[in-house]
């Protein structure tokens, strides 16, 4: 929950933006974290099916049992936090260059709050898929269609970063509508403004000749 409120205000801190750059960060990170999320959420739902609610007080040691949730696990949250080579890279890098162009202290918060999101991923995956080797009676490998989820995750999620172009250029272009579209508002917002000064003014003089 903390980590997808992380997510959502380094989002929200993007599209505050007066540049076309961070809001086009903002737009990519939006969709790579929606789609390492939505992973990263599968598979704890995943694991927590095998060995009921998930405490991070103690170590569960999952990974001899289901190595590949356990990759999925690592992918998709270094993807959140926008690690090279994978889909949240390319926005993550935008968003950061975008805010510091205009507000530096903001831009390096966003820095700060990236670092820790990770540090709080690794220690999770650390407490979930490492110690004591677990015992069970009953197998908890993965089943074929939580293979199925990894594999197309995993494709979606390293070959959005692996190529990152067609995405990036259609959230530039929904930026630059966004930000022509924001001009426009303000100019006319201005407009009205100049105009209702004047005829007040004009109001005034008539009343007082």
């Amino acid at each position: 929950c903390y980590l997808f409120l992380s997510h959502s205000s380094l989002v929200l801190s993007g599209l505050e933006l007066v540049n076309v750059i961070g809001m086009t960060g903002a737009l990519c990170v939006w969709i790579s974290v929606g789609l390492s999320l939505t992973g990263f959420g599968l598979t704890i739902r995943a694991v927590e099916s095998r060995i009921g609610r998930i405490s991070l007080d103690r170590f569960h040691d999952m990974y001899e049992h289901t190595p590949t949730l356990a990759g999925l696990f690592l992918l998709t949250g270094l993807a959140s936090i926008g690690f090279p080579g994978t889909i949240g890279f390319v926005g993550m890098e935008l968003l950061i260059e975008g805010c510091v162009e205009v507000y530096p202290l903001v831009g390096l918060s966003l820095v700060l709050a990236s670092a820790l999101n990770g540090i709080s991923i690794l220690r999770a995956w650390f407490r979930i898929f490492t110690g004591v080797p677990l015992q069970s009676s009953v197998s908890l490998k993965s089943q074929f269609a939580e293979r199925f989820a990894v594999v197309l995750l995993a494709l979606l999620i390293l070959g959005g970063g692996l190529w990152p172009q067609p995405g990036v250029a259609s959230r530039h272009h929904a930026a630059k509508s966004l930000m022509d579209l924001r001009h426009q508002r303000a100019t006319v917002a201005g407009s009205q403004a100049v105009e209702t000064q004047a005829t007040g003014r004009s109001a005034s003089e008539a009343s007082h000749p």
